[in-house]
């Protein structure tokens, strides 16, 4: 049970920053955003682990592995589903995001030889199910008004590429501690904001209000820091193929944050929750 309540943990911050982030980006761009937000979880990460980065050999750490978990993996994985919510709605990204479960099962058998039973296949449609009755309110009607258009092959191509980031954080994760290998990759990402940066026409400023330091700080220590090592150490911990079906959480745990910050609660979204708490447990027979 451990993994599973450290992978809820990594789900209910990462269900924080949707509000977080919103709050963000009324003041900045998603760029700037994502730059102080990786600053601040990777300036919490080495508090954090100082004296175990200290011990690192360098024989030790994969440099592939962290290129890719932490270059391809969160840095363009972050840049695409920002790209393309520019381009898309939020139930459209929402949806083809959900997909990453499903994806996540299919690369770990081709890549780590996972087997795929009928508790992955039944616990992702039952969870997608979920997600669906979530984002359309209970309403299925209103499936026969959404319309794909470009943007959504940016997130999808962001849903794959964390589908690849599940699999390789298990595959180059295993000569470090998850702590290590999660400071290592998250300065992959933050490095891959700063070169953006220099290359791009990016205001970065310190001319912020207080509270956007407040949701920064927020962002970057629960959100970022502590949220992909809970789920990086999940991974590690029961594989990919299980840990990825908790993702399915993220949009019943940013519900329950906005009831928090004054937004109603319905019917639906108790009943989504329901079903998709369903849906990961059937996927965690799967052993």
């Amino acid at each position: 049970m451990r993994a599973e309540f450290y992978l809820i943990l990594a789900v209910i911050f990462w269900g924080m920053n949707f509000h977080f982030a919103q709050f963000m980006m009324s003041e900045s761009s998603f760029i700037e955003a994502a730059t102080w937000r990786y600053i601040f979880g990777v300036f919490t990460l080495i508090i954090i682990g100082w004296n175990s980065l200290r011990k690192i050999r360098l024989k030790d750490v994969s440099i592939r592995g962290v290129v890719l978990v932490g270059f391809i993996g969160l840095f363009a994985f972050n840049l695409l589903f920002f790209k393309g919510l520019q381009l898309t709605n939020a139930i459209n990204a929402s949806l083809l995001v959900n997909l990453n479960p499903i994806m996540t099962i299919l690369f770990a058998s081709m890549m780590l030889g996972v087997k795929i039973t009928r508790y992955h296949v039944i616990g992702a449609i039952v969870s997608i199910f979920g997600v669906g009755y979530l984002l359309f309110q209970g309403d299925w009607h209103q499936l026969q008004a959404l319309q794909l258009n470009r943007g959504d092959l940016y997130i999808f191509g962001g849903a794959s590429i964390f589908a690849l980031y599940n699999v390789w954080v298990k595959m180059f994760q295993r000569t470090l501690s998850s702590l290590n290998f999660t400071t290592l990759t998250n300065i992959g990402c933050l490095l891959g904001f700063l070169l953006l940066i220099s290359i791009q026409p990016v205001s970065v400023s310190v001319a912020h209000s207080p509270p956007y330091w407040l949701w920064c700080l927020g962002i970057g220590t629960l959100g970022t820091a502590l949220a992909y090592f809970f789920f990086n150490k999940g991974v590690a911990m029961i594989g990919p193929d299980r840990a990825s079906m908790f993702l399915n959480l993220t949009p019943f745990t940013t519900v329950l944050f906005g009831v928090v910050l004054g937004q109603p609660l319905h019917d639906y979204h108790i009943i989504s929750g329901l079903i998709i708490i369903a849906g990961v447990s059937i996927a965690q027979r799967a052993k």
